[in-house]
This record gives C-alpha cells, sequence and structure tokens, in this order.
C-alpha cells in the first residue's frame, strides 16, 4: 500500500514540475516578444519626433524666406530710386548700382523659387494625406457604425478600430468581421507603399484579471497591436519594415471620465498612418 501512495505522489510531483517548465517557457517567450514591440515602439515614435521636428524646421524655413524676400523686396525699392537719381548723372556709381539692383533681383527671384517649392511641396504632402484618407474611409464604408472611424490630425490619418470590432473582452484573437476590416486596410496599403503605419493596442484602466501568461493591460495591448500587425503582414506586398507594433495599455486614453462609456472607447486599436518625408527632406539638404 505504501509503494502505491508513493507511486503516485511521485507522479503528480512530475506533472506538476512539467507544467510550470511549459509555463515558464511561455512565460519568456511573451516577455521576450514584448521587449522586441517595446523597442520598436521606441524606435518609431523617435522617427514621428523627427519627422515632426522637420515640419516644423519646414516651416520656419518657409517664414524666414519669406523675411528674407521681404527685405530683399525693400532693398530693391531703395536700391531703384538711388539708381534713378544717380542714372541722371551719367555717373560711374550708376554703373555700380546697377549691378548691385541685378544682383539683388536674382537673390530676390531665388528666394521667391525656393518659397514656391516649399509651399507646392507642402501642398501635395497635404494632397496625398487626403487622399489617403479619402481610399481608407471608402475601403472600410461598409464597417461604418460598426466601431469603426477615420480621422485626420496632426499630419497623420488614424484609423481606430473599437475592441468590439476586434477582440471579445480580455482576449487578442481577433474576430472575423474585424479581421476583414484590416484586410482590407492591408490592401490599401499594399497600393500606398510610401506610407508607414504604426499599430497601437489600448485598454481601459481596468485590471486585467484573464487567465494564462499575461501579466496586465499592457501585456494585453502589446499581444492585440501585434496581431492585427501580422494579419496586415499577411498581405505579401506590404513591405514588413513599413510597420511597427507598440502597446499602450491604459495608458494613453481618448477620455479620463470615470464612466462606463468613456471606457469602452479608451478599448481600442489604433492603426496610424504617416506619409513619408523623403522629398521634403531632401529639398532641406539641398538647400
Amino acid at each position: 500500500m505504501r509503494r502505491v501512495l508513493k507511486g503516485f505522489m511521485l507522479a503528480g510531483l512530475t506533472m506538476i514540475a512539467t507544467s510550470c517548465v511549459v509555463s515558464t517557457k511561455k512565460y519568456n517567450a511573451l516577455n521576450a516578444e514584448l521587449m522586441r514591440t517595446e523597442s520598436g515602439r521606441v524606435l518609431l515614435l523617435e522617427q514621428v519626433e523627427r519627422q515632426q521636428d522637420t515640419i516644423m524646421s519646414l516651416q520656419n524655413r518657409l517664414s524666414m524666406l519669406a523675411s528674407q524676400k521681404a527685405e530683399l523686396d525693400d532693398k530693391y525699392n531703395q536700391l531703384m530710386e538711388r539708381y534713378e537719381r544717380y542714372l541722371a548723372d551719367n555717373s560711374a556709381e550708376a554703373t555700380r548700382m546697377l549691378r548691385e539692383l541685378q544682383t539683388t533681383q536674382e537673390q530676390l527671384a531665388e528666394r521667391e523659387r525656393a518659397i514656391a517649392e516649399l509651399e507646392q511641396m507642402l501642398r501635395n504632402r497635404e494632397a496625398a494625406l487626403n487622399l489617403i484618407r479619402q481610399k481608407v474611409a471608402d475601403a472600410l464604408l461598409g464597417f461604418e457604425g460598426k466601431g469603426l472611424t477615420v480621422t485626420q490630425r496632426d499630419g497623420k490619418v488614424y484609423v481606430s478600430m473599437d475592441e468590439k470590432l476586434l477582440f471579445r473582452s480580455g482576449s487578442f484573437t481577433i474576430e472575423p468581421e474585424g479581421a476583414n476590416a484590416v484586410r482590407e486596410l492591408a490592401n490599401v496599403l499594399a497600393q500606398n507603399p510610401d506610407i508607414n503605419v504604426l499599430v497601437e493596442g489600448h485598454t481601459d484602466n481596468v485590471a486585467y484579471r484573464g487567465s494564462g501568461n499575461l501579466q496586465d493591460n499592457l501585456d494585453l495591448s502589446v499581444k492585440r497591436a501585434t496581431t492585427v500587425t501580422r494579419l496586415l503582414l499577411e498581405n505579401k506586398s506590404i513591405d514588413p519594415v513599413r510597420i511597427t507594433s507598440a502597446g499602450r495599455g491604459e495608458y494613453l486614453p481618448l477620455y479620463t471620465e470615470d464612466t462606463a462609456e468613456a471606457r469602452q472607447k479608451n478599448r481600442r486599436t489604433e492603426i496610424i498612418l504617416t506619409p513619408k518625408l523623403d522629398e521634403l527632406l531632401q529639398i532641406i539638404d539641398v538647400d
């Protein structure tokens, strides 16, 4: 009898030890994925900040060029008046004034060209952003009223999908209808390779109480963002380098009110589309 009991005890301990090993492996894998995702998020946020700095630099340069042009206009008018006075005397000073006047005219023309080019590039960028927003809105029209919105702000297009469209509560397995919406968006992105993509998962501030190896809301938001990213990349025409996934957890809410409605709106996945700034950066480098 004692031998039988001892056998049962050894078998039980073996099962517990095996379970712990499997659980530890899953946890380590999830933790590694979380670290990779966080690293990617930081890199993309740095890219976004650099792009915002670029736009600010362009606007500052445009303002500086406009100011220089105004100064040159004033200088040109003064020179013209002086030249006309000296021209009556047919003096050497009139010839020097003429050369200076021509130089100022050339500088003025160059500033006008630079201003026109910068303004055109900024208009082109805005037009490209409007076009991508319209294409996305048209592609996702069938999901209107089902927890999906497409908005444009801060030089980016935001495709926001409510939790109810993509996931069940506490889950990171995508629902069929949400998967269809993501695939439709992927088709648009495949046709527009000059758009960078950031996939952000967001939760409410209610503590995560699910089972499995997820620790908290941050873990859940990371897994949801990764799930959507993988689904986008099922479209082989999309370069994976264009897409970064990031988990924001509860730390970037749309609404801060402590209500069920606010919490529901905060549970979302945002796909943020940003036009590349290569042409604008080239203008800065050349000038």
